[in-house]
């Protein structure tokens, strides 16, 4: 329903993107070939999405909202780094899709790549694992419906990630629904690879924006 994305953003601010870029273009060697945070809040917003990032102890928080109408909110992503291990682990991630239909009607024309402002969203989070020493991601493909669950796994491999197993209702998936808080696929891939294959596609969407 479209209350839900129409909620205010409150305190969420975009104080930990600064934060965020003084270190994420001096780590090692292989962010010179990711896209910058400034890079990426650059080409978000010249797409008609603002970003805000913040972060709380371990966990994080990214959200997308309509550029020309801030309380609109297009999509968020919230997780945590694990204690234990280098993995960003992802635990909600939605795109509105009243949200987005919303934006369309005064000119938000997706987000200004195939992935929409999903990838977006999930680039300043990566971002944040990455510098906080993370070197794999992980989340659930959530299982609600079948035929939304296979459109989403198509999604995720598209966007760079591997398929792991199944989380299902038996007996030897218990602890991974304690994890998880349900039943889906559990989808994961090294950070770098993934950001280095966002950083082409923005890269590549960024020069036909420039053409046109």
């Amino acid at each position: 329903s479209s209350h839900i994305h129409r909620r205010p953003i409150g305190s969420v601010s975009s104080s930990s993107l600064s934060s965020l870029s003084s270190t994420a273009s001096s780590n090692s060697e292989d962010t010179t070939k990711i896209a910058s945070i400034e890079e990426i809040t650059s080409f978000a917003s010249s797409n008609g999405v603002e970003l805000k990032f913040t972060t709380s102890g371990p966990g994080y928080r990214g959200v997308a909202v309509a550029k020309n109408d801030p309380e609109n909110i297009l999509g968020y992503i919230e997780g945590f780094i694990r204690p234990a291990g280098k993995i960003l682990h992802a635990d909600k991630m939605e795109i509105f899709k009243p949200a987005l239909n919303s934006a369309r009607q005064t000119g938000f024309t997706g987000g200004g790549t195939f992935l929409g402002p999903g990838l977006l969203i999930a680039f300043v989070c990566f971002l944040h694992g990455k510098e906080n020493g993370c070197e794999v991601v992980e989340f659930l493909a959530i299982d609600d419906a079948e035929f939304q669950h296979k459109r989403l796994i198509r999604y995720y491999k598209t966007a760079g990630f591997k398929e792991v197993r199944y989380v299902g209702e038996e007996l030897k998936d218990i602890p991974d629904r304690l994890v998880w808080g349900g039943c889906g696929t559990l989808m994961t891939n090294e950070l770098d690879g993934v950001l280095q294959k966002w950083t082409r596609i923005i890269r590549g969407a960024s020069g036909k924006n420039m053409e046109n």
